[in-house]
């Protein structure tokens, strides 16, 4: 479906381009964005919705969120039609028997560490954790819990050659490894050293997440799997009971970049983005018993809530995200369930130019200790924890 409506703009693309029409996109996840049934899965199509606001500025991009079991179907198209002909132009609008909703940002506090929420006896799992952003969170969280966490990623663990000097600077690595090949009499082609170079850097990072866990307080196992692969994640899940006991949280924070417009999308790069976010999340609804877990967090983005050239895929996912929060927590109001839509962070994803393009428009970047604070006060915040959290700058340092 996702797909398919992403296709349908891009064979449109060059009218909306260039001229000031309107496109109008209908999901059903209930009227009010909080869906309590699988028609979270259809949540996506407003993240889409907001990037091509972006993408085809000269049209009007509408997303419309409609009860169709709440209403039945000729009601609800007598109201469909009621708020196109009258509803104004607001970009993000649900339509339910409780009336028409325009979803707000709202300003809220995250509670403090609620003691004895999590602890010694837990067991979290944690998708894309072992690097990156998440790794901070999940660092922040052993030092405050004491808990043990088995980490999925998909790389390897590569160890680091005897003799090779040691270094985080992928370009100094290059060259090493260049000198060390070249000594050796063996003949790499550049894009075999990127690969080379890359690999051991990804497994360093995979190490030093693990011993700063364990400093930090907590226990850390890395299980390399890909969360989309149901057979690999089988194994995973039963190696790490196992060795760990009984999972009792989740944090959900793998996936994957793609970046095209809407007009140059395929449904390859769809597929790529989906398959860790949205592939990955159902895999683990399947196989883990979602009724033991205190804590459930996805690691969402603000591209989902205000869209964002090139990514309406990762919008889409990330907004799917959102909406399957809201299905959990109906189902587990005791846990903390949450869906965190971070905004850029000194460092991750954000290298070097992003950050330049950042500060040009002004835009704040959340720091390591700021993000990781934020995190840890909503997974450790109990039902109090709001379900979808917006996390820019001030947020996290709030």
């Amino acid at each position: 479906m996702h797909a398919d409506a992403v296709a349908a703009l891009k064979s449109a693309s060059p009218q909306l381009e260039t001229q000031s029409g309107a496109v109008i996109l209908l999901q059903d996840t209930g009227g009010l964005f909080q869906p309590q049934d699988h028609r979270a899965w259809r949540g996506g199509l407003s993240g889409l919705a907001r990037t091509a606001a972006r993408e085809f500025t000269a049209a009007t991009i509408r997303l419309i969120d409609i009860d169709m079991a709440g209403f039945g179907t000729s009601l609800a198209a007598s109201h469909l039609v009621e708020e196109l002909l009258t509803g104004g132009t607001a970009p993000t609008t649900g339509l339910s028997p409780a009336g028409r909703y325009v979803p707000q940002d709202r300003d809220f506090t995250l509670p403090r560490n609620q003691p004895g929420r999590l602890g010694l006896q837990d067991v979290i799992l944690v998708t894309g954790g072992a690097r990156g952003v998440t790794a901070d969170c999940v660092i922040e969280l052993a030092r405050r819990t004491g808990a043990r966490f088995a980490l999925l990623g998909r790389s390897p663990v590569t160890p680091w050659p005897d003799g090779l000097p040691t270094t985080t600077n992928e370009k100094t690595l290059r060259g090493a490894l260049a000198k060390a090949a070249k000594a050796a009499g063996e003949k790499i082609t550049p894009a075999a050293l990127n690969t080379r170079a890359r690999a051991l850097l990804s497994g360093a990072e995979i190490r030093e997440t693990l011993t700063a866990i364990g400093q930090a307080g907590g226990e850390a196992r890395y299980i390399p799997a890909d969360v989309s692969d149901p057979a690999a994640l089988t194994q995973a899940l039963a190696d790490i009971r196992a060795d760990l006991g009984e999972i009792t949280g989740l944090v959900h924070g793998a996936g994957v970049l793609a970046d095209k417009l809407i007009r140059e999308k395929t449904p390859e790069q769809i597929a790529r983005v989906f398959g860790p976010k949205i592939g990955g999340l159902d895999a683990l609804l399947t196989q883990l018993d979602t009724s033991k877990l205190k804590t459930i967090a996805f690691f969402s983005s603000v591209a989902a809530r205000y869209g964002n050239a090139g990514q309406a895929d990762y919008a889409m996912a990330n907004e799917i995200l959102n909406r399957m929060a809201w299905w959990l927590k109906s189902t587990h109001p005791d846990a903390a369930v949450t869906s965190i839509n971070w905004g850029p962070w000194d460092g991750g994803m954000v290298d070097d130019g992003l950050h330049a393009k950042f500060a040009e428009l002004g835009v704040a970047l959340i720091s390591k200790p700021a993000g990781a604070n934020a995190f840890a006060d909503a997974v450790l915040a109990g039902p109090a924890c709001p379900v979808e959290i917006v996390a820019g700058a001030e947020i996290a340092h709030g």
